[in-house]
């Protein structure tokens, strides 16, 4: 069985912070979430997957490796 790779998404949070020290903020955890829900929106948009898949894996907390390096992709640009 083919076990893959999964990432925290919060993770890229991690990113943001060092880049910008302002999202080490507490209250930058709902701006974290739009951005995910934005970036979940493309992806249905593209057929990648269904909302319900993105909203399991936001509950989850992983994302599997290819999807964590789009999103993040996505969140640093």
């Amino acid at each position: 069985m083919k076990k893959e790779k999964k990432i925290m998404i919060h993770s890229v949070l991690n990113h943001l912070q060092e880049r910008d020290s302002a999202w080490a903020h507490g209250k930058m955890l709902p701006k974290f979430k739009t951005l995910y829900g934005g970036w979940a929106d493309t992806c249905v948009r593209h057929h990648k997957h269904s909302r319900e898949y993105f909203s399991r894996k936001w509950r989850d907390g992983w994302l599997p490796l290819e999807e964590y390096l789009d999103f993040y992709k996505y969140v640093m640009q």
